[in-house]
């Protein structure tokens, strides 16, 4: 009776584990790192938003130092613009930075309660401000006529036009569909809908052109499809949206139509993880992730189908390539790092000593894996079980072999 008890013990521990849910692997490797020593130009203190043009030059708010500071596609440090302050070019606590589609950037100004307009050669185009802006934390622009603004403090999105008059609001207050209560980040899809990331309600919610609710997903925890404490939203070309989950160390990628697609990067220190944060996340048309990291006072760089590829250690060129990537931008000599940037110009490191970066070198003998997921959220398969559950399974599997021929003998 006690052996015939043990074989069913050991068949219902098989059964049971090979049922359970195995965590799939991500498909996206650590990919790279743009770091900087703390006198080096191209240094973060506090890594804010960041954002990108089609050319790859990178745009990075630093909140501690109340500046923009941007980067070649390979990480080389082209030069900044701001200082603390609350004139023009000035900024306190500017939390994050937008570009549309004819170059213009906006600058969340947080702490001054209002957005700045500026062309690609700082030149300043228009202050949005007034009562109806509290603390703005995030811009998207639809059209020249047509941009939304995130107030955190408003259960609303603004609706702008081209000079931050507010014209409409999408959202409300409450947490039905449709709701909102603290609107920290904004993405705009490949359509033109909306989506709004809410740092209290851990959720994202997507809307129409026409402001009508379209769907929401995610919610507060650490599993599949969840985060906490949540800042950044991004959307790729696919009409993915990728969310930085500050609170579990990651980023969280859902496919358009809100369903769960993968989490990748970890709490820890070293490469492809996270001590602090991560509190923003963009990415590039090709499909690069690009992650601003707060304890290396730089950027991680994540890709999709590829093996992670080692960061190698390279002196990049110092500023060669705005004049032939962004015509317009103004080269004013040296740079000696005092200057405050406050007079509507912006100084690129022409003749200052070059800087070394981390930044990924693909060997061009890498071969590229098929990705591990499915686009638009289908059905995957279940992944493998994971060592350890495969190990036990074998082990379990021996022992009751073992019982029955020490019966049957």
């Amino acid at each position: 009776m006690r052996s015939v008890l043990t074989h069913l013990c050991l068949c219902f521990c098989l059964c049971t584990l090979l049922v359970l849910p195995a965590a799939a692997a991500s498909s996206y490797g650590y990919a790279g790192r743009w770091s900087y020593a703390d006198d080096d130009k191209g240094y973060l203190v506090r890594p804010g938003g960041i954002t990108g043009n089609a050319l790859g030059q990178v745009y990075i708010v630093d909140r501690e130092d109340c500046e923009v500071q941007y980067y070649s596609p390979s990480g080389a440090y082209l030069g900044r613009w701001g200082a603390p302050g609350t004139g023009q070019l000035l900024f306190t606590d500017p939390s994050d930075v937008s570009l549309d589609a004819d170059g213009r950037l906006y600058v969340a100004d947080t702490g001054n309660g209002r957005v700045q307009v500026f062309t690609t050669g700082c030149n300043v185009i228009a202050t949005w401000g007034g009562h109806e802006y509290s603390s703005p934390v995030d811009v998207v622009v639809l059209r020249k006529d047509k941009a939304y603004v995130a107030d955190v403090e408003r259960p609303e999105v603004l609706v702008v036009d081209d000079q931050g008059a507010v014209t409409d609001t999408v959202g409300f207050e409450g947490d039905g569909d449709g709701g909102l209560k603290r609107p920290r980040g904004l993405a705009l899809d490949s359509g033109g809908n909306l989506l709004v990331l809410d740092e209290a309600l851990d959720r994202v919610t997507k809307y129409g052109r026409d402001g009508a609710f379209v769907l929401r997903f995610g919610e507060k925890g650490s599993g599949d499809g969840q985060f906490e404490r949540a800042e950044g939203l991004a959307v790729d070309a696919m009409d993915n949206v990728y969310v930085a989950d500050s609170g579990n160390g990651r980023i969280v990628k859902f496919g358009p139509d809100g369903a769960f697609l993968e989490a990748f990067g970890a709490r820890g220190t070293g490469d492809g993880l996270f001590e602090q944060g991560p509190f923003a996340v963009w990415v590039d048309p090709q499909g690069t992730v690009y992650v601003p990291d707060l304890a290396s006072h730089g950027v991680q760089l994540f890709r999709e189908g590829a093996a992670p590829i080692a960061a190698n250690t390279t002196t990049v060129a110092n500023a060669t390539e705005p004049g032939s990537a962004n015509a317009t931008l103004p080269v004013n000599g040296s740079w000696s790092g005092n200057e405050t940037c406050a007079d509507g110009t912006c100084f690129v490191n022409i003749t200052a000593p070059n800087a070394t970066a981390t930044v990924a070198t693909p060997e061009p003998s890498v071969t590229v894996p098929p990705a591990n997921i499915t686009p638009y959220a289908t059905a995957t398969p279940p992944p493998s079980l994971p060592a350890p559950v495969g190990g036990l399974l074998a082990a379990l599997a021996a022992a009751g072999l073992l019982a029955v021929r020490r019966r049957s003998g």
